[in-house]
């Protein structure tokens, strides 16, 4: 069932998060072949560095997806690695930083409409990266914030039981601003639709997804100053991902 709310077409800005580890060798890159192209060893270790607030890892294996697909040989899976890095690197990354990269995931848009794989998560990236765009370029905030929403349906309308694609509504729910209807209702309830599909059954289960969605609620338990049940998500988070340093930056926060 597709779960949407009024505000899909407004501004969806993503906070500075995030997490995750080091990053693989590229000649993995070329020899990817998955059901679930957010499960690629490229994507998840790219997590893990994000995790880690990694962003020269990340930048640097950015670099080398480029190179790869400068040698004739990009595929929507390729496409897909690039744009998510992008998308990583814009949400760590300082305001000038921010533009930089969002405008490089932004030069891309034309991938999703074109792709005959993979669409709900690019339609999703895009969202999110004219949701930074917007946040980072006071000329173009309101245009990108409508065209984020705009990618946001577009990634409902091509997969409404996609995790990914709920996890970055849900975290634009309740970081955009409070002009361009900002719901930490409306967050709570898409990132609980994350966890029932990551949860309905084990080959959808995704270690990394869990523990950024619970950091997020219990982030929106820390602003709603309910600092009990923010303590209780961010341990589920830390319990899925031990080095992710916004959730325990966050506990140790409460803790003093």
């Amino acid at each position: 069932m597709c779960i949407r709310d009024s505000n899909t077409a407004a501004m969806i800005v993503m906070p500075n998060l995030k997490q995750l580890f080091s990053i693989l060798l590229l000649c993995t890159i070329s020899h990817l072949s998955i059901a679930d192209p957010l499960q690629s060893e490229v994507i998840q270790s790219g997590l893990k560095s994000y995790l880690e607030s990694n962003t020269d890892g990340l930048i640097k294996m950015h670099d080398m997806l480029l190179n790869e697909a400068n040698d004739d040989s990009q595929t929507e899976a390729l496409n897909l690695q690039i744009l998510f890095h992008e998308f990583l690197i814009s949400d760590l990354s300082s305001k000038k930083q921010k533009k930089k990269f969002s405008a490089l995931c932004l030069s891309r848009s034309d991938l999703a409409a074109e792709a005959i794989n993979y669409q709900a998560e690019l339609f999703a990236l895009l969202s999110a990266c004219y949701g930074f765009s917007a946040e980072s370029n006071f000329f173009k905030a309101a245009s990108h914030g409508i065209k984020s929403g705009q990618m946001m349906e577009r990634a409902l309308e091509a997969d409404d039981r996609n995790p990914f694609v709920y996890l970055i509504k849900g975290i634009g729910d309740y970081t955009r601003p409070a002009f361009a209807g900002a719901s930490k209702k409306n967050a709570k309830a898409n990132l609980a639709i994350v966890l029932n599909l990551l949860n309905e059954n084990e080959s959808n289960k995704d270690l990394l997804m869990e523990a950024i969605t619970n950091f997020h609620l219990g982030n929106i338990a820390y602003l709603e100053k309910d600092y009990e049940m923010a303590l209780d998500y961010l341990d589920k988070s830390l319990s899925y991902a031990p080095q992710y340093k916004r959730a325990s930056d966050l506990r140790s926060k409460i803790k003093t």
